[in-house]
């Protein structure tokens, strides 16, 4: 059986750091950041929009001790932080890369803890179905 941590600082940080994504999105939605929306016109809304559901999905998902709501918000997030990843690439500068490398080390965090909520569900899955056959 797979243990989880319960425990209620464990869930409260991952609370609040999904809040403050949340938050980032709907900011980043409403005021997009110039340099950014200059360069990719209104596929800016379409990332602030990721942070903000997925910030939100996450976030119901630890306030109620659920796997699905990180299950389906991490890869939203994941994928905001990415492609911000890759626009601050695109800059050339020294603070541009320093900024790209900083979101593509908290996308890269997310997709590992996506893969641990998926491994998760697996199990889940698995323990509410004993007889029935893994589909990978």
């Amino acid at each position: 059986m797979i243990r989880v941590d319960r425990s209620s600082r464990s869930r409260g940080v991952r609370v609040a750091g999904y809040a403050m994504m949340a938050a980032a999105g709907g900011i980043a939605f409403a005021i997009p950041v110039s340099s950014i929306h200059a360069s990719t016109g209104w596929l800016v809304y379409l990332w602030a929009a990721f942070l903000l559901l997925g910030g939100l999905l996450c976030g119901w998902g630890a306030v109620t001790d659920r796997w699905i709501g990180e299950l389906a918000g991490l890869p939203l997030i994941s994928s905001a932080f990415g492609v911000y990843f890759v626009v601050l690439s695109l800059t050339r500068t020294i603070s541009g890369a320093a900024a790209a490398l900083a979101f593509g080390a908290v996308a890269l965090l997310l997709v590992a803890r996506w893969r641990d909520i998926s491994t998760i569900r697996r199990e889940a899955d698995r323990q509410a179905h004993p007889g029935a056959r893994e589909i990978q």
